[in-house]
C-alpha cells in the first residue's frame, strides 16, 4: 500500500498547489467521528468533511445502502426514471415539507439552478419586464464556485475574476443579530444601479454565513420574507452548510421562523456522496421552465441517492436532530471556558448548534491569524482534527463536529483543544 509521504508526494506534483490548504494528514479512513490514518493514528474529527457527515462517517446504514445499490449495477441512469430516485425525492418532500425538489451534485450546482427557477417565474411573472431579472444577495455570503455562485456571494476575493455584472448581482449589508437593518438597502442598493423592487427576481442568504458565522436577525428575516412578498421576489435561503441537523434544528430557517420558498441543500443530504438538492415550497415556480432545462447529467446518480435515502431515514424521528441541539450547547459551554481562561487573547466568532468559530487574538483584541494556524497544528499533533478556511485571512478555525459525536469524545476534543491552545499561547 501507497505511503503516506507517497500520496503528498504525488499530489504535489500532479494537482496545483491551491489545492492544498490543510493540514497533511492522509485520511485512510473514518467511523463515527474519527478519523485514522495507514499506520494507526486516529484523530477525533472537528470538520466532518466539511459539514458533510452530519450523521457519523462510515455510518452502517449509508454503506449498506451503496453497496446494495451498487451490486444491482446500476451505477447510472442520467434522468431516466429509477425506484430510487422515486423514493428519495417523496423522502425528502415528506422530511422537509416542501413540495418538490431538483436534484443536482453540488451546492454551486443547486445555487446555480435556483437562479435559474427564480428568473424563470420572474420573468413568465412580468412578460413586459425590459432588463434583467436582478439578484439580491449579502456581503461575506459564501454560495459557491461556479461563475453564477461567486457573482452570486458577497466576498469580493472571490467574484473579482469574474466578468462585471453589478447591475444584475446587487449586493447588500447582510442583516446580522445586534445590527440595525432594514430592508431600504434593499432599495438604496437597486436605486444605484437604476433598478425597482419589481426588477428582483430572488433575494438569496443564508441563516448563518459559512464564510463569518453571523446570524440572521430573526426581525430582519421577517421584514426580509414580507419584501420578498410584497414585490413577487422569491426567497432563498441557503442551507448547504446549515441543513440537517447542524443547528440543533433540522433546519436553521427554523430559528427565525421564516420559510423561503426555495431551499438549497446539499452536504448533509447525503452525509458522504455528491448530492444536493433545490427544494421548491411551490411547484408554480417551475411551470414556466423549458423542459430539460434543469437536468444535470449526474443528478440522478443510483448510487448517491440511495446514500441520501439512507442519509434521510436516520432524521426521520428528530433524535438525531435533538442530539445535535444537546451536544451543540455542550460545544458552546466548551469554548465559552475556554475563552474565560484566557479572555485577552481567545475570541468566539459564532456558534449555533454544532458548529462555531474560534480565533486566536492578539493582547489588543485584533485577530492573530499566525497564532490560529499554529494552533490547528497542534490541535492534529495532539489527535483532533480540525480546518482553518481560507476566509477572514486564515484567523478563524472553524468547528465543525458530526452531529453524532458522543458526549465523552466532545468532552476529550474540547480538553485536548484548550490543551493545545495552552500550548501555542501560554507558551
Amino acid at each position: 500500500m501507497e505511503s503516506d509521504a507517497w500520496v503528498l508526494e504525488t499530489l504535489r506534483r500532479y494537482e496545483p498547489a491551491t489545492m492544498h490548504t490543510q493540514h497533511p494528514v492522509v485520511w485512510d479512513h473514518a467511523s463515527g467521528s474519527r478519523v485514522f490514518a495507514q499506520d494507526g493514528r486516529s484523530w477525533i474529527d472537528w470538520t466532518s468533511g466539511i459539514l458533510t457527515a452530519n450523521a457519523g462517517h462510515g455510518r452502517a446504514e449509508v454503506v449498506d445502502a451503496i453497496t446494495s445499490q451498487a451490486q444491482q449495477g446500476l451505477l447510472h441512469a442520467y434522468m431516466f426514471p429509477t425506484r430510487v430516485r422515486a423514493r428519495t425525492v417523496r423522502a425528502l418532500s415528506q422530511l422537509s415539507g416542501f413540495a418538490q425538489s431538483v436534484l443536482y451534485t453540488t451546492g454551486a450546482e443547486a445555487v446555480e439552478g435556483a437562479l435559474k427557477i427564480s428568473s424563470r417565474y420572474a420573468l413568465a411573472q412580468r412578460a413586459a419586464r425590459s432588463r434583467p431579472s436582478v439578484v439580491v444577495t449579502f456581503d461575506g455570503s459564501f454560495h459557491g464556485r461556479t461563475l453564477g455562485a461567486q457573482l452570486a456571494g458577497g466576498l469580493p476575493a472571490q467574484r473579482d475574476w469574474a466578468p462585471t455584472l453589478d447591475d444584475v448581482f446587487v449586493n447588500v449589508p447582510y442583516p446580522a443579530r445586534d445590527q440595525a437593518w432594514s430592508t431600504d438597502v434593499i432599495e438604496e442598493a437597486l436605486r444605484e444601479v437604476g433598478a425597482r423592487p419589481e426588477d428582483v427576481s430572488c433575494v438569496m442568504g443564508e441563516i448563518y454565513q459559512g464564510s463569518t458565522l453571523r446570524q440572521i436577525d430573526p426581525v430582519s428575516a421577517r421584514s426580509l420574507r414580507e419584501w420578498c412578498s410584497k414585490h413577487g421576489a422569491l426567497l432563498i435561503f441557503d442551507e448547504i452548510q446549515s441543513g440537517f441537523g447542524r443547528t440543533g434544528r433540522l433546519f436553521a430557517y427554523e430559528h427565525v421562523g421564516v420559510r423561503p420558498d426555495l431551499l438549497l441543500v446539499a452536504k448533509g443530504l447525503s452525509g458522504s456522496l455528491p448530492i444536493s438538492a433545490v427544494l421548491i415550497g411551490d411547484p408554480a415556480f417551475t411551470e414556466d421552465v423549458r423542459p430539460g432545462e434543469l437536468t444535470s447529467t449526474h443528478s440522478g446518480n443510483p448510487i448517491s441517492l440511495a446514500a441520501a435515502e439512507a442519509n434521510l431515514a436516520l432524521f426521520a424521528d428528530g433524535t438525531l436532530v435533538a442530539e445535535a441541539a444537546r451536544r451543540g450547547q455542550q460545544l458552546a459551554d466548551g469554548l465559552a471556558d475556554w475563552v474565560s481562561l484566557l479572555p485577552q487573547r481567545r475570541r468566539i466568532i459564532g456558534t449555533m448548534g454544532m458548529i462555531a468559530g474560534v480565533a486566536c487574538t492578539h493582547q489588543d483584541g485584533t485577530l492573530d491569524p499566525a497564532s490560529s494556524k499554529r494552533l490547528a497544528a497542534e490541535c492534529i499533533e495532539r489527535g483532533l482534527l480540525v480546518c482553518v478556511p481560507s476566509t477572514m485571512g486564515g484567523a478563524m478555525l472553524k468547528i465543525m463536529p458530526p452531529v453524532t459525536t458522543s458526549e465523552d469524545d466532545l468532552a476529550e476534543a474540547l480538553a485536548r483543544f484548550s490543551a493545545a491552545a495552552d500550548a501555542v499561547q501560554r507558551g
